[in-house]
């Protein structure tokens, strides 16, 4: 029962995880690599599994790799990425602290308002995770330390059983995004890019990336076509 429980939460959450972008060459194709001016880029299009499932319903996640190989830093800022449809409409990145603030409101990034299984069952976007980190415990049933809140109660049907939390949704959002700032000469960093909604509407979707030097210097661009699957 339990096992069918789960096979069906799973297909609910595929069935409703939003579209999803392809390699134009065809769905065999997990990334595309870009060089030129020193510069490596790949971008992975439909590489998100984290928390939420259905980030997709709301942005457009894309992951990227970019390597230096420079002998001089060059910057990564927000605005120098867009992506634009068939239809020439342009979509920004959005920064992950406004995902943040959209999807969860005020609340705190790290903060479990929900209270346990009880309190979960009442948060229906939240997803469930097992904390495993005291188990086995020779203590028990001593008390045992709850990331989130305490005291809590030992009896594993209560709400404030230790080894059930509620897991934010913000924290795969800030935790996998790529941040801003400079890349030094022969390093790498990656992390996800959250379009405003760019797989609603059209057929493909074209991102376009102008990297700047340290001064502000556009040095190449790169774009790259990807085909919108719903």
């Amino acid at each position: 029962m339990v096992r069918r429980t789960l096979l069906i939460a799973t297909l609910a959450l595929t069935a409703c995880a939003g579209p999803r972008l392809e390699m134009a060459g065809g769905p065999s194709e997990k990334s595309v690599t870009l060089t030129d001016a020193g510069i490596q880029l790949t971008i992975l299009p439909n590489a998100w599994t984290g928390y939420p499932s259905d980030l997709g319903q709301d942005y457009t996640p894309i992951q990227l790799s970019i390597q230096n190989d420079r002998n001089d830093e060059i910057q990564v800022r927000f605005g120098d990425f867009s992506a634009v449809d068939e239809a020439r409409n342009q979509y920004r990145v959005v920064p992950p602290s406004e995902v943040v603030r959209a999807l969860l409101g005020a609340q705190s990034p790290l903060e479990n308002p929900y209270g346990g299984v009880a309190g979960w069952m009442r948060a229906r976007s939240t997803p469930l995770v097992w904390s495993a980190a005291c188990w086995p415990c020779p203590s028990w049933p001593h008390r045992f330390w709850r990331p989130f809140s305490e005291p809590f109660s030992q009896d594993p049907f209560s709400p404030d059983y230790p080894y059930w939390f509620a897991r934010s949704t913000a924290y795969d959002i800030l935790t996998l995004a790529l941040r801003e700032g400079r890349v030094l000469p022969g390093a790498r960093v990656q992390g996800f890019l959250y379009f405003q909604q760019a797989t609603r509407q059209g057929s493909f979707l074209t991102l376009i990336w102008t990297p700047p030097s340290a001064e502000g210097k556009p040095l190449t661009t790169f774009t790259s076509q990807f085909r919108i699957v719903r």
